[in-house]
């Protein structure tokens, strides 16, 4: 793949431009087992443009939403639920856009953003949401256009979609003439300006509570972005999982308790940042 882009970023710049959006706009969908406690819980859909998108719900009380990664799929964070119907909440788990269940061959940021939006109208508002990767981004977004949300809970999160960009520019072989373009179409297709998501700049107008995990050994998703994201977001917790990786910090027993603690002292609190 590397050899092709290279080849075509010399002789056919936007065709090779062309190739890497849809390239970037298709994740990967592994098939896989779904988690036992699927089968517990109550399916419904979402529309959401063309695409139905699956999802899961437990319980009753204050509802937790569970947004996975790219390329993830809602299960990915089934050690959550259990551990929250236990402390009264209930939980709704969605696939996004082309992942795991859910309709679609492309996805993007906004798309994820939308799927979060749309889940909270459906469930009539969200208590807090436990986000991976690239859904905590979305998260972000979500709570930057008007979501309203007292806890949210970052494991392993960008914090830069133009490093994003660049990163698999980098990967694929584009020159970066050609990642210009790619970046530039993609800021066309879904309609926002990168420079205005970085995470550090948005995380400083945000006013709800926030709790990031982070392996400061992620090999996909650095740590200085977790803690660029810490630092900018007022009132926010960092806290480091060494060894967890990107995506067994998901089954974290650190993790999961200390994410669920910090959901309920929502519960306890008028607001405010106590952590």
């Amino acid at each position: 793949m590397k050899a092709g882009f290279r080849l075509a970023s010399s002789l056919a710049p936007p065709l090779a431009a062309l190739a890497a959006e849809e390239l970037f706009m298709r994740p990967p969908r592994p098939k896989q087992r779904p988690a036992a406690i699927l089968e517990k819980g109550h399916r419904f859909t979402i529309q959401l443009g063309n695409d139905e998108l699956k999802v899961w719900s437990w319980g009753d009380g204050p509802t937790v939403l569970l947004q996975h990664g790219w390329g993830g799929r809602s299960d990915h964070l089934a050690p959550f639920v259990e551990p929250l119907l236990a402390s009264g909440f209930s939980v709704v788990a969605p696939d996004a856009p082309a992942h795991g269940d859910s309709q679609g061959t492309r996805s993007s940021l906004v798309m994820f953003t939308q799927t979060i939006e749309a889940v909270a109208e459906k469930v009539h508002g969200l208590h807090g949401v436990i986000a991976h990767s690239m859904g905590a981004a979305a998260t972000a977004m979500a709570l930057s256009r008007g979501l309203d949300l007292r806890r949210v809970v970052f494991i392993a999160s960008p914090a830069s979609l133009t490093e994003r960009i660049h990163q698999f520019s980098n990967e694929v072989g584009l020159a970066p003439w050609v990642g210009q373009a790619l970046r530039d179409r993609l800021e066309r297709r879904v309609g926002i300006d990168m420079d205005a998501f970085e995470m550090a700049r948005v995380a400083r107008t945000m006013a709800t509570s926030l709790l990031v995990f982070h392996d400061p050994d992620d090999r996909e998703i650095p740590w200085r972005d977790g803690a660029t994201i810490a630092q900018a977001w007022p009132g926010a917790k960092l806290i480091d999982v060494p060894g967890a990786g990107h995506h067994r910090i998901l089954r974290d027993p650190q993790v999961i308790s200390s994410a669920i603690d910090f959901m309920s002292s929502g519960l306890r609190t008028n607001g405010g940042t106590d952590l």
